[in-house]
């Protein structure tokens, strides 16, 4: 990880322009209804931030086509398959359709998340798979309702909804309708701060995160070591040896950050890997570089590509279970998308 980079997150600099999905459809096909009034999908698909809503304590960014492009690309396949409850039966394949996704957490208490998905949909195929109640990847049915004037489709506490056929909202129901709401209001104007935006959008970052404690303080077996954390900003990508993260934490002051800095490099960053080590087995486990500037904590962390898939297994056992596999699964090649 060079440290041009480095310097970019500390500086909140490099930053690039706002991911722009796939090519829109006309306004006279418009799903989005924004205050009653239907609007162009255009404006939706250019700024697909602006459907989250304010409020967000952490934004994070991937590049799904970079990650689907790399080893891991089955892995995360199938981890952002289980996030939607949408399947083949849908005319959905992940690995295929999804191009990038926002995603914004609204409570460190609990799961209250909203994304913004975006990728090519087929809004017929879903109404269809919807109205045959049709059992999802993860088990469950699928399940039409509505909210704010726009359909809602559901398995278990996990949803989304179309706004565009490139563009859909995704998480759990009460992260959704908040976006939902807004779309109540006269305009769809951006909510969430500047400087996250910025964050996330850092050019030839694979995934990027920028979070905010001030409200809400992340409850942790790292509590001691996080005391005083104010900030985060995270940026990866995939180069050797797997993936390689560069970040910034902000403390309160001076001595939050110093004494994060120390316990990270030494005794308790030792700790913490040998916990991992306990739940993951024997793989190879990151080394944490820091270098502590006035309130600032600056890390980079090398993982082995070896190490990557455990953890997101760990991710994925999170989720509600798969009750088996499906054709057309992420670990088998995407098909082609039928033609409409």
């Amino acid at each position: 990880m060079t440290r041009r980079l480095l310097a970019a997150v500390l500086a909140v600099a490099s930053v690039a322009p706002a991911f722009v999905g796939g090519a829109a459809c006309g306004g006279s096909d418009s799903l989005v209804v924004v205050n009653g009034a239907r609007i162009d999908n255009a404006v939706v698909d250019r700024d697909p931030l602006a459907l989250l809503p304010g409020g967000v304590i952490a934004l994070g960014h991937l590049d799904a086509a970079a990650l689907f492009g790399s080893p891991i690309g089955a892995d995360v396949a199938t981890l952002i398959q289980s996030l939607l409850p949408l399947g083949p039966e849908s005319g959905f394949v992940a690995r295929r359709d999804v191009t990038g996704v926002w995603a914004g957490a609204y409570s460190l208490q609990g799961a209250d998340v909203c994304a913004v998905v975006q990728g090519t949909f087929d809004p017929d195929a879903i109404r269809r798979a919807a109205e045959g109640h049709a059992v999802t990847a993860m088990g469950a049915p699928l399940v039409k309702s509505s909210y704010a004037g726009n359909d809602l489709y559901t398995a278990s506490n996990l949803g989304f909804v179309v706004v565009t056929p490139h563009t859909l909202l995704a998480g759990n129901e009460t992260g959704i309708r908040r976006a939902l709401d807004r779309l109540r209001g006269s305009a769809l104007e951006r909510a969430v701060p500047a400087w996250m935006i910025e964050i996330a959008s850092t050019r030839n970052a694979t995934m990027a995160l920028a979070a905010d404690f001030s409200e809400q303080t992340p409850a942790s077996p790292l509590a001691s070591v996080l005391g005083g954390l104010r900030r985060a900003r995270i940026l990866g990508n995939l180069d050797a040896p797997g993936l390689n993260l560069v970040g910034a934490l902000t403390f309160v002051d001076r001595e939050s950050a110093e004494r994060a800095a120390g316990l990270l490099h030494g005794v308790t960053g030792a700790l913490v890997m040998a916990s991992l080590a306990a739940v993951l087995g024997n793989i190879p486990l990151p080394k944490i570089q820091t270098d502590a500037k006035a309130n600032d904590v600056a890390f980079t962390v090398a993982v082995d590509e070896v190490a990557l898939r455990p953890l997101l297994g760990l991710a994925g056992g999170a989720l509600p279970s798969r009750k088996g596999a499906s054709p057309g699964s992420p670990s088998a090649p995407p098909p082609a998308k039928p033609s409409r």
